[in-house]
């Protein structure tokens, strides 16, 4: 049915324009077009030359804990489990 003539829309029903028809959406680009990053490298310049340099860190080495570290850390007290933990 349609809506009663005294009938205003609240802002849960904006009014909205009928959508344009000038724009008609599709590629930024032609397809005989070849775009930038598509592009092949220069003559001159290797792979190497164009790519970021990547550093990893050597790992800090750690002394191993003695037997008395490791029984006074199991010595700790720990708070009971949770009643509802499974």
């Amino acid at each position: 049915a349609p809506p009663s003539p005294d009938y205003i829309p609240g802002p849960e029903e904006p009014e909205q324009a009928p959508p344009s028809l000038d724009y008609v959406p599709g590629t930024e680009h032609a397809d005989d077009e070849i775009v930038a990053e598509d592009q092949p490298y220069a003559e001159d310049a290797s792979p190497n030359d164009q790519s970021p340099e990547i550093s990893i860190p050597a790992p800090v080495p750690m002394p191993a804990w003695s037997d008395s570290e490791i029984v006074r850390l199991l010595a700790i007290s720990s708070p009971p489990a949770s009643p509802l933990s499974p």
